[in-house]
């Protein structure tokens, strides 16, 4: 099997788990606030996480023979940044899914990579062509189709997949630059940590006490959450991005299935339509960066903050 089949396949993989997590996160809505169930997905994944990486360390210390140490990273203000935006990202996209047709915030969250161009140019010092800037421009013009405005019925809460994806890039964006110094496992293990603890507050104000079925889900959901962040990684670095990209969207017709299935949701015509534009850009901008050889949303091309 070929680089870029498997990483076509994890990256199938990860919108399948990325499904199940927004079912069990539509499904706790009524009854769970989203901060809880935000404060929960990070408990659970950090558990998952750390025995991972301090097991990839220790076998990395038995070969070299070194002793197994764990020293503050230099760049933890970053590591802190990176943390903070992502807690308010994973938010603002939990409180989404449980306000919004599954398959219409997920053609919002895929505006992510338009994000990532425009924050690149200040933050990265990266030179983006008119090509890049046009479809940048289109894929909000869908995002906008999507939302099919009319006057003075805007939802407010529309706003908060687009929140999600900024604050996302930013992430993203950060992590490029720590990817400079700082070994994969780090980033992930300190990012875990700093959403667990910066959504126990948010999670604190709402708490209710959940029953053994909600239970069942939080841990169902989070388990999936962090399958679905372990499998993105493994894509991304089995394919290349311009191949394993256009795959992720297959979560838009899994996610359009299970909210007719399981809510009786119907994908609107303007989330089709602008869906098309998003993802024709989205492929567009994936094939300019693997022209130029500058990845800068390689971790995503369809990855929505989860």
């Amino acid at each position: 099997m070929s680089d870029n089949l498997k990483g076509a396949l994890w990256i199938m993989l990860s919108a399948a788990f990325a499904t199940v997590m927004s079912v069990g996160i539509k499904d706790l809505g009524p009854g769970v606030h989203s901060m809880q169930i935000t404060f929960m997905r990070c408990v659970v994944g950090f558990i998952i996480v750390v025995p991972l990486v301090w097991g990839r360390q220790l076998r990395e210390a038995r070969r070299s023979g070194a002793p197994l140490r764990f020293e503050l990273s230099k760049r933890w203000p970053l590591h802190l940044l990176r943390g903070v935006l992502a807690t308010i990202a994973i938010n603002c996209g939990y409180y989404s899914i449980t306000q919004i047709p599954l398959a219409t915030v997920t053609v919002l969250f895929f505006t992510a990579p338009f994000f990532v161009t425009l924050l690149a140019v200040p933050l990265l010092g990266e030179k983006v062509g008119w090509r890049r800037w046009c479809a940048t421009t289109f894929g909000f013009i869908g995002a906008l189709v999507t939302l099919n405005p009319e006057i003075g019925e805007l939802d407010p809460v529309m706003i908060f997949p687009f929140a999600a994806s900024l604050f996302f890039a930013g992430a993203l964006i950060i992590g490029k630059r720590l990817s400079t110094t700082e070994a994969p496992s780090t980033v992930l293990l300190y990012t875990m940590a700093v959403t667990t603890v910066g959504s126990f507050l948010p999670a604190l104000l709402v708490w209710t006490t959940p029953n053994a079925e909600q239970l069942a889900v939080l841990l169902i959901l989070s388990i999936f959450a962090t399958g679905r962040t372990y499998t993105d990684v493994r894509a991304y670095a089995a394919g290349d991005a311009s191949f394993v990209a256009p795959f992720s969207y297959i979560r838009l017709v899994l996610m359009s299935i299970a909210g007719y299935v399981f809510f009786a949701e119907v994908p609107t015509t303007a989330a089709l339509t602008g869906g098309a534009l998003i993802i024709a850009s989205s492929l567009y901008i994936a094939h300019r960066e693997a022209y130029h050889k500058q990845p800068i949303s390689r971790p995503s091309a369809g990855h929505s903050p989860d």
